[in-house]
C-alpha cells in the first residue's frame, strides 16, 4: 500500500471519532458529532473522484444523485462525493451553520466555526451559485429550496448575491 493510501484510512478513521451519519430533520441524511467538537477543529476532509465540471454536467452516469454530492473545488473542477466519496457528502445546508469549509492545498476540509455540542448536526452554509455557462442548473431556484430551519432561514440554499459584485 501505499503512503497516500495509508494517509486516507488514518484520515477516515480520525473523522469517525468527531462524528456520525443518521436521519437528519433538515434533509435525509445528515452529519452528526459523537461528541463535543470545540471551535476551529478540522472535523473532515471532502472526499471524492475529482472529474471536470464539463463532464459531471453532460454525462448520463451522472444525471441524479451524482450532481447532489457535488463540491465545487474551482470553476473546473468538481469533487464528486458520490464516487469514492465520504461521510462528508451527508453534511446538509444551513443559512446558520456552525462549520465552514476551506480549500488548501487543492483539498476541501470542513472545520468547526463555533463549539459544537455532542449530537448536534453538523451544517455549513453551501452558497450554491450559477456556473460560467449555468452547466449546474441553478436557474431552476425552486430546486434549491433550504429547509433548515433556523430563524435566518432565507429561504434558498443559493448564494446572497451582494450589490455591486459578481456572484
Amino acid at each position: 500500500m501505499g503512503a497516500g493510501f495509508v494517509s486516507a484510512i488514518a484520515t477516515a478513521q480520525a473523522d469517525r471519532d468527531f462524528i456520525r451519519v443518521g436521519k437528519s430533520p433538515i434533509h435525509g441524511r445528515g452529519v452528526f458529532a459523537k461528541r463535543k467538537i470545540p471551535k476551529g477543529t478540522r472535523v473532515i476532509e471532502y472526499l471524492g473522484e475529482r472529474i471536470q465540471l464539463e463532464k459531471l454536467c453532460r454525462d448520463p452516469a451522472t444525471v441524479g444523485t451524482a450532481r447532489v454530492y457535488a463540491f465545487y473545488l474551482d470553476e473546473n473542477t468538481v469533487i464528486d462525493g458520490a464516487r469514492n466519496g465520504n461521510d462528508a457528502r451527508f453534511i446538509n445546508h444551513s443559512c446558520d451553520p456552525n462549520c465552514e469549509a476551506y480549500c488548501i492545498d487543492d483539498r476541501v476540509y470542513i472545520y468547526g466555526m463555533g463549539d459544537i455540542a455532542r449530537d448536534d448536526e453538523l451544517t455549513f452554509d453551501y452558497k450554491l451559485a450559477a456556473t460560467r455557462d449555468g452547466l449546474a442548473g441553478i436557474e431552476n431556484s425552486r430546486a434549491y429550496i433550504c429547509r433548515c430551519g433556523s430563524k435566518n432561514c432565507r429561504g434558498t440554499m443559493l448564494a446572497v448575491k451582494t450589490p455591486g459584485k459578481k456572484a
